[in-house]
């Protein structure tokens, strides 16, 4: 049986990089870091009120920015 999970997403929108929360646009930020952050923070807090497992996912422009930015340090 398909358990439902709650899924924070995070995603390239133009300059900048949206959280969602089950598909609703809950934040934006301009750092990639702040953005991953951001998510992970809530998605650890929902773990711990939530019955449901929690996921956060990330779009292949995030994945290809990290790998920039690991290249770049």
């Amino acid at each position: 049986m398909n358990e439902h999970a709650i899924e924070y997403h995070i995603a390239d929108i133009g300059a900048t990089w949206g959280i969602f929360r089950e598909g609703v646009q809950i934040a934006v930020r301009s750092d990639p870091a702040d953005a991953i952050a951001f998510a992970n923070f809530f998605a650890d807090r929902e773990t711990l009120m939530s019955a449901f497992p929690v996921r956060v996912s990330a779009d292949i422009h995030l994945h290809r920015t990290l790998h920039e930015i690991r290249l770049a340090a």
